[in-house]
C-alpha cells in the first residue's frame, strides 16, 4: 500500500483547518488555581541528584494491561504523576482510541496538575492500519501542552507475524522511510515533532541479508527524530545488539534524540521493574544530562495486576534512589 503526493496534500490541508482550531483551544491561559497547582507540583517533583536539567516521567504503558486507555483512566494516570511528584507522562492511546474531545479534557487537566504530557500510538511504520491510526493520533497529539511529539514504533506486526524474520527487506526499509518521512512532515505542519522508538527490528542490519533500524535513521530526512528505548536492542530486537554498538549510535545521534523510554533488559528479557541493563542507565542518564535531552519516562514490562503494576513503578523509584539518581520527595 502506497501513498500517493496528492494524499498527503489533502490530508495536510484537512487537518491544518482543524488543527487551528484545536491550537487556541489549548492556549487558552490558565487559572490563578491552576499555577498554584502546578507551582505545588514543582515543589513536591522527584528530582534527578547531578542532573536538574532532567525530567522524570512515566509511560502510562506500564499499566495499560490492567487500566485499559479512556478518559477516566488517564486523568488517574495525571493524578498519580502529580501526586509522585513526576514532572510529565507518555500517554499511550495504542489505537488513538480517544477522541479530540477527551484529549482536550486529558490536557486541560494535565496543566492544571502541572504535569507535562506528550502523546504516543503504538503502530509500525508499515502496519497496516499506521496511517489511520497516525492520522486520528495527529489530531490529538497536538492539544497537549509539553514537548510537543508524537511517538510511533519503526516496527510491530512484520515482525510479529513472522518468527523467523530478522530485519527488513530493502523493499521494507524503502517503504519505511518513505512512510516516516510524510509523516514528519505533517507533525511539522502541525507544529510537532515525530519520534520513531526502535523496537523489534534489528539494531544494525547486516548487509546483503537484512536492515535495521540504524539503516532507517541514516535514510530520512532530518525532520524525524528518535525517541530510544534503553532495553529494546537487547530483548525485544529480534537480533540482540552489543551494548558497545548501541553507546556508539545514541553518542553520534543524541542531537536528533528527544526523549527514553528508561527500561531494564536481563538476560535478553524485558523487566517489569528497573534494574542492571546491558547498557548501564547511569551512563544513559549523563549522556542526556550533557546534551540537554530533558525528557525520561520509566517503561516497564507490562502486568495485568493493577495493584502489582502500581507496585512495580514504586519499586523502580526505589531502584533510581538506591543507585543514587534520583531523590524522592517525604
Amino acid at each position: 500500500m502506497h501513498y500517493l503526493p496528492n494524499y498527503f496534500s489533502q490530508l495536510l490541508m484537512l487537518f491544518l483547518s482543524g488543527s487551528v482550531i484545536l491550537f487556541l483551544v489549548g492556549c487558552q491561559p490558565t487559572t490563578q488555581n491552576n499555577e498554584q497547582s502546578a507551582e505545588e507540583s514543582i515543589n513536591n517533583s522527584l528530582k534527578f541528584t547531578d542532573y536538574p536539567n532532567l525530567k522524570l516521567g512515566f509511560t502510562t504503558q506500564n499499566f495499560l494491561a490492567a487500566m485499559p486507555v479512556s478518559l477516566e483512566t488517564s486523568k488517574q494516570f495525571v493524578d498519580y504523576a502529580a501526586e509522585q511528584g513526576y514532572a510529565w507522562l507518555e500517554l499511550r492511546d495504542p489505537s488513538a482510541e480517544l477522541s479530540v474531545e477527551e484529549s482536550q479534557e486529558i490536557a486541560a487537566y494535565a496543566q492544571e496538575k502541572g504535569i507535562e504530557v506528550s502523546y504516543a500510538i503504538q503502530k509500525g511504520l508499515l502496519d497496516e492500519d499506521f496511517w489511520a491510526t497516525f492520522e486520528e493520533g495527529l489530531k490529538n497529539a497536538v492539544v497537549f501542552e509539553g514537548p510537543k511529539l508524537i511517538r510511533s514504533l519503526a516496527s510491530l506486526s512484520e515482525f510479529a507475524n513472522d518468527p523467523t524474520k530478522q530485519g527488513w527487506t530493502e523493499e521494507e526499509l524503502e517503504i519505511a522511510v518513505q512512510y516516516a518521512d510524510s509523516a514528519a512532515a505533517l507533525a511539522n505542519q502541525a507544529g510537532l515533532q515525530y519520534v520513531i522508538e526502535n523496537g523489534g527490528e534489528p539494531f544494525y542490519g547486516q548487509i546483503d541479508q537484512y536492515y535495521g533500524v540504524a539503516d532507517l535513521f541514516a535514510r530520512v530526512s532530518d525532520q524525524v527524530g528518535w525517541q530510544f528505548d534503553t532495553a529494546n536492542p537487547f530483548s525485544v530486537a529480534r537480533v540482540h545488539a552489543s551494548p558497545d554498538s548501541v553507546r556508539m549510535f545514541l553518542q553520534n545521534n543524541i542531537e536528533n534524540l528527544f526523549y527514553i523510554h528508561l527500561k531494564s533488559a536481563q538476560g535478553g528479557q524485558a523487566q517489569e521493574t528497573l534494574g542492571e541493563n546491558p547498557l548501564p542507565l547511569p551512563e544513559v542518564l549523563k549522556m542526556l544530562a550533557d546534551h540537554s535531552v530533558p525528557y525520561i519516562a520509566i517503561e516497564l514490562q507490562a502486568v495485568d495486576n493493577q495493584e502489582q503494576a502500581f507496585a512495580n513503578q514504586e519499586q523502580s523509584l526505589n531502584y533510581l534512589q538506591s543507585q543514587n539518581l534520583i531523590t524522592i520527595p517525604q
